[in-house]
């Protein structure tokens, strides 16, 4: 599997975290972690850095895609 370059970005539209492909020329969105807001203070901001540790994750997984396919295939 190719390695991907991505960053996490946050939405500027919608409560959700964006995986960005991060090459040059390359910009476009691999995954979107959305969350839900409720109004309440304390379960916003969980909601919301439970969806950044998602999309923190689909980011490393894909920067060391090859890593990551070498352990599931072997």
């Amino acid at each position: 599997m190719e390695k991907i370059e991505t960053t996490v970005k946050h939405s500027q539209t919608k409560d959700a975290w964006n995986v960005i492909g991060a090459r040059l020329g390359g910009k476009y969105k691999v995954a979107r972690v959305p969350y839900v807001v409720t109004g309440n203070e304390s379960v916003d901001e969980y909601n919301k850095n439970e969806a950044l540790e998602h999309a923190t994750f689909i980011s490393d997984c894909l920067n060391a895609a090859d890593t990551v396919s070498t352990a599931i295939y072997g």
